[in-house]
């Protein structure tokens, strides 16, 4: 490798940490579980939307998670921005149909539109305990078509 290519995957490495890296904002854990029509759901991405004034910026405005078998989810799990900073969130919800490339959203989009959500948290207020979001199916019997 010369060094010209070495310089150029440092330049980007160092541009990708300042750009996705912590920025230094106070985190609060957002833990919780997403039913659907009863039942725990696995592969809902949980999307929170920052929709204050303050600092937030970048990746941190948008904190997400996807659920496990369980329905449970952490925000930011296992990436370095766990958890949410302070300010209220619009919450949106998209469920997988499975984990390869080619999964669709059961819900159709239409629980992904923050306009429309009707789910707003306010972190650190309303997540001192795990929270519970106890969604409707609006596309019922949902296939690829």
């Amino acid at each position: 490798m010369n060094s010209l290519s070495i310089r150029f995957i440092a330049c980007n490495a160092l541009l990708f940490a300042w750009g996705c890296g912590p920025t230094g904002l106070k985190k609060y854990p957002v833990t919780g579980t997403v039913n659907v029509d009863g039942k725990v759901a696995e592969r809902v991405l949980v999307q929170f939307t920052y929709e204050g004034t303050g600092d937030v910026k970048g990746n941190d405005k948008y904190p997400s998670a996807l659920t496990d078998a369980s329905g449970l989810f952490t925000l930011g799990k296992g990436s370095e921005i766990e958890g949410a900073a302070a300010g209220e969130y619009a919450v949106t919800f998209s469920w997988m149909s499975g984990p390869e490339l080619e999964a669709f959203d059961k819900f159709k989009g239409k629980l992904s539109d923050t306009a429309k959500s009707k789910h707003r948290v306010r972190v650190p207020e309303d997540v001192s305990k795990p929270l519970v979001f106890d969604l409707e199916n609006p596309s019922p019997g949902s296939t690829r078509k």
